[in-house]
């Protein structure tokens, strides 16, 4: 059967959208509701009506669904109290289930997730909760609104909140609120790769004082709560300090904690059988090399720059508080010490995570003298007018104390630290470039001499590899006319100085750094004695 194109037409249907109809049609409903027109239930909150529609209310909620289609009471009952909940709260969820609209603050954005989640209005929830999310979270409340957000199953809202607190532990562990949390909830915090510390001090510190909080409940508690603190992060300096502490000195238990620590100092190797995997905010460094003041064609300077190994440029640092040359400068705790130098006494130490320098309230006078770390503590050795001297630092107890002298006289000498001796070479004596060299043993305090270098030297440079020490260039003579070509390796096992090949363009008062600091520079590999040229005017030692 065939239909005519006028029948088609007919049948044809067409779909009208109205745009404002469903708008119009809510606040018609809302309208209806406040003046308590044709209303069939009524909310009861905090003593407080409210007249509503079953129907409408049924379509927003499930529970006043079940509520008025079940055998409840409610069904047969025009009154809905709603007890533990306040009336403003509910004022705004009836404005919200007839308009789509709500205001939402700080003063009710918690209420409004907590009625929401009971009335299964998962809109309104999530709404509330982003805007705790956004606007709410601080240092005061981030633990708590974890706490929250689990409770009513706002996963977005929890996770936000946890971000919180990784991202500004320091002041989240100062907070009243982390003083009274569990060990379950505070082992879970510290135990996160993700907290943002500038150094793991931070993380036992927090845990020493939420323990010290409430001693005689937690005391037994500090031991678990140790095993979560990464020690090996941490300097040896840091390490004796945690052991004078005396809660941790009375405990059996967090006496081998920290010892285990200290071993992975003394023995390395073991930190090649366990896992050692430092916070996030530790391993996010670059490697750098850090070139401190020195003097340029405006004289000296105080600028301090270093250079990014990975971009292979340099960047400016914070400027020293003094200008100075002829200086000498080393790492001890995480921290960059620079000493004496011409014409400046302070010492100046430098944080490389604050980008800061302090002066501490000490002096040294001493030029052309070296500084050298070991067991946490710095070495001052010689230096013109101070040529035999040996001070010696102890940045923990800040204090200065005098070691054994030289048994000769140096200055622009060499200083390095191996096997747990500090070796001297090299250097001049005010009239004349020296070749000798003696070892300190700073458990006896004791100087020995050992073997003469083959050619005298002053202002070289000096480097470890391996069990070796490598010494390459500098001056032959007290003037800096004549420069010396050769270099030699010190065997301590054997008390010998080899001549090995020397650099293609002699170089003095230059710097040097093992291969594990710096690769892309001027490396010497002792297997092969051959050096190979990259940086011009650096020089880097590889590891045999």
């Amino acid at each position: 059967m065939a239909y005519s194109k006028d029948q088609a037409e007919i049948d044809e249907k067409h779909e009208i959208v109205c745009e404002g109809f469903r708008e119009e049609l809510l606040y018609k409903l809302n309208e209806l509701r406040e003046s308590n027109t044709l209303c069939d239930t009524t909310i009861r909150a905090q003593g407080q009506d409210f007249p509503a529609h079953r129907c409408v209310l049924s379509a927003a909620s499930p529970y006043f669904r079940a509520m008025f289609t079940s055998e409840l009471k409610e069904k047969e009952s025009s009154l809905v109290e709603l007890k533990e909940i306040k009336s403003t709260t509910i004022s705004d969820v009836l404005h919200y289930i007839y308009t789509g609209e709500t205001t939402i603050d700080f003063s009710n954005a918690k209420d409004l997730v907590m009625v929401a989640d009971y009335l299964i209005m998962p809109s309104l929830k999530k709404k509330a909760a982003v805007y705790l999310q956004n606007k709410m979270i601080n240092v005061s409340n981030c633990l708590a609104l974890e706490s929250f957000a689990s409770r009513y199953d706002c996963q977005q809202l929890k996770q936000a909140a946890v971000t919180f607190q990784t991202e500004n532990f320091l002041d989240v562990s100062r907070s009243e609120d982390f003083t009274l949390l569990d060990s379950k909830k505070v082992k879970e915090l510290i135990c996160m790769d993700e907290i943002n510390v500038t150094e793991e001090e931070e993380v036992y510190k927090a845990v020493m004082a939420w323990v010290k909080h409430d001693l005689p409940s937690r005391e037994c508690i500090l031991p678990e709560l140790l095993k979560s603190v990464r020690f090996f992060s941490m300097s040896k300096s840091s390490l004796r300090r945690v052991l004078d502490q005396e809660l941790v000195s009375k405990s059996l238990a967090c006496v081998r904690i920290i010892n285990n620590a200290l071993d992975l100092f003394l023995f390395p190797v073991l930190s090649e059988e366990i896992s050692l995997k430092p916070r996030l905010s530790l391993n996010d460094y670059e490697d750098v090399v850090v070139l401190t003041g020195g003097e340029n064609v405006s004289g000296c300077t105080n600028n301090t720059e270093c250079f990014v190994l990975a971009t292979k440029t340099w960047e400016s640092l914070s400027t020293m508080p003094f200008p100075r040359t002829y200086h000498g400068a080393a790492v001890c705790g995480g921290l960059l010490y620079v000493m004496g130098g011409r014409d400046s006494t302070s010492v100046c130490c430098f944080n490389p995570q604050r980008n800061e320098w302090s002066t501490l309230d000490s002096q040294l006078y001493g030029t052309a003298c070296t500084v050298t770390c070991l067991n946490e503590e710095l070495y001052v050795i010689g230096g013109e007018d101070s040529w035999r001297d040996v001070q010696i630092y102890n940045p923990v107890l800040m204090e200065w104390r005098q070691g054994t002298l030289m048994e000769t006289a140096r200055a622009q000498h060499n200083a390095v630290s191996l096997q747990e001796r500090i070796y001297v070479i090299a250097g001049h004596n005010g009239d004349d470039c020296q070749n000798s060299a003696e070892c300190y043993n700073p458990s006896t305090d004791q100087w020995t001499e050992i073997s003469s270098m083959a050619n005298a030297r002053r202002s070289a440079v000096a480097a470890t590899v391996g069990s070796k020490i490598v010494v390459v260039g500098g001056f032959c003579e007290i003037t800096d006319d004549t420069l010396e070509p050769s270099c030699e390796i010190f065997n301590p096992s054997t008390n010998q100085w080899s001549l090995v090949p020397s650099l293609s363009k002699p170089l003095a008062a230059s710097g040097i750094l093992p291969k594990s600091v710096w690769e892309p520079c001027h490396p010497f590999t002792p297997k092969e004695k051959v050096w190979e040229p990259t940086i011009e005017g650096t020089l880097s030692v590889a590891q045999s």
